[in-house]
């Protein structure tokens, strides 16, 4: 490979790299990450009554079985209700509780100043009643926010001893007493920010105006634009030896639970899922077999004339097959590896914007479960429950595949070049009295 394309290689690790290592690692960027990461199990547990209440759409109208499901969709969508209907509030306890965590202050006093600030800025009194719609997907950001928050208030008014502290008392009824002066005046900041958004936004409360607001740059990221810029600074650290998805994920998370529980409820309710970038569509279409496409390497690698990299497939190929992608990017490798670096770096988003472009044509429908570990392809019906995802996954993998050969080839060559070299020098070593075992002559 030519010298600029290593200087390229070069500035990457020295600039980008360490950048990327110290977004990963801030502490709100964190605490988001790990939480909403957490909060997959909410989404898989409606997800799977979402599935079971599908089933009966595979069955002829009017027929027993499609009756049974009809007469009784409102039981078996119950778990779903009761998980996408309260995103919000499960949020605010993961993201209150991992924030507490980084902060090492009291997780529960946390958990209840979180849930406080998210139900007083979320939910809205009507005539006397709780009105808690907002409560679902549509106020994820807002309790991403009033949870951190929260939780910073009040590590901030411990440190500064504004609190009600009694001495003598055991150590948790003192940690009670504690709490209580920091939760005041949350729910006071709270109330206040709430009068003044529904004075100020005609009635609406702050997830109705942020929605309003921000709707185009909440769509944004579910675009062309998006798939490919989150997929190229994805397989950009991942060259770089660092996993781009945890990376990523902290700040496209938030948006991509929000698109899939908006795809449940449409699916649910009989209508057209309309978002695509989900985080299931990221890991089982954008990064079919893991990311980078990987498993069309491992096939490749496969039937390599190289020992090294069929050794690698071998490896390889299960794991790819389970979405796990570490065993080709650093077993064959393709970490810092100048021949991969276009098909891996640059070709995946445009195989990316591809698979979108399918989606957003209609031709497969958009996802609207979560599941994990699942092998491919059942994993990608699954997530859809789309018969043709059966047609589209080999068409990924074949373009995948082509889109790799060149390069793997090229890379093959030098692999093979270096065998032969090994196999040469191990042919014609002399053999000197070091490499014999003579310890006997010396015992002598």
């Amino acid at each position: 490979m030519s010298a600029k394309m290593h200087g390229f290689i070069n500035g990457l690790e020295k600039y980008l790299a360490p950048l990327a290592s110290r977004v990963e690692s801030q502490r709100h960027i964190s605490t988001i990450k790990d939480s909403m990461i957490s909060l997959m199990a909410v989404l898989m547990v409606g997800s799977i009554s979402l599935i079971i209440g599908g089933v009966g759409n595979f069955f002829p109208e009017g027929g027993a079985i499609r009756n049974f499901f009809v007469d009784n969709a409102t039981l078996l969508n119950m778990p779903f209700t009761f998980t996408y209907g309260l995103l919000s509030i499960y949020a605010a306890v993961s993201i209150s509780y991992t924030h507490a965590r980084k902060l090492d202050i009291t997780p529960f006093h946390a958990i209840i100043g979180g849930l406080l600030a998210t139900l007083i800025l979320c939910a809205k009194v009507v005539d006397g009643q709780f009105d808690m719609a907002f409560l679902d997907s549509r106020g994820l950001f807002i309790a991403i926010f009033a949870s951190i928050l929260s939780v910073e208030l009040m590590k901030f008014l411990v440190e500064k001893k504004v609190t009600i502290r009694i001495k003598g008392l055991p150590d948790m009824i003192g940690k009670t007493f504690e709490s209580i002066l920091p939760l005041f005046i949350i729910i006071i900041i709270s109330v206040a920010i709430n009068t003044i958004v529904i004075s100020v936004a005609d009635g609406q409360n702050l997830p109705e105006a942020f929605t309003t607001m921000f709707a185009p740059a909440v769509n944004s990221i579910d675009s062309p634009w998006g798939v490919f810029l989150v997929s190229l600074a994805e397989m950009i650290f991942w060259f770089l030896g660092l996993n781009g998805y945890a990376i990523l994920v902290g700040f496209t998370l938030p948006f991509m639970t929000q698109y899939l529980a908006a795809n449940a409820a449409a699916f649910s309710a009989g209508q057209t899922p309309e978002f695509i970038f989900t985080e299931n569509w990221w890991g089982y279409f954008l990064a079919c077999t893991g990311s980078g496409v990987v498993g069309a390497i491992a096939i490749l690698a496969l039937f390599s004339k190289a020992k090294t990299l069929r050794s690698a497939g071998k490896a390889s190929i299960v794991p790819a097959i389970f979405n796990i992608s570490e065993p080709v990017v650093y077993g064959l490798p393709v970490v810092y590896n100048p021949y991969l670096f276009i098909p891996f770096v640059l070709g995946t988003p445009c195989l990316g914007l591809f698979t979108y472009w399918v989606f957003e044509m209609g031709w497969v429908r958009a996802p609207i479960a979560a599941v994990g570990g699942m092998p491919t392809p059942i994993a990608q019906y699954l997530v859809t429950l789309d018969w043709r995802v059966f047609l589209l996954v080999p068409v990924i993998m074949g373009l995948a595949i082509l889109m790799y050969y060149p390069f793997f080839k090229l890379y093959e060559k030098s692999v093979l070049a270096k065998e032969e070299e090994e196999a040469k020098n191990k042919s014609t070593k002399v053999i000197t009295e070091d490499d014999l075992d003579l310890d006997f002559l010396e015992e002598a």
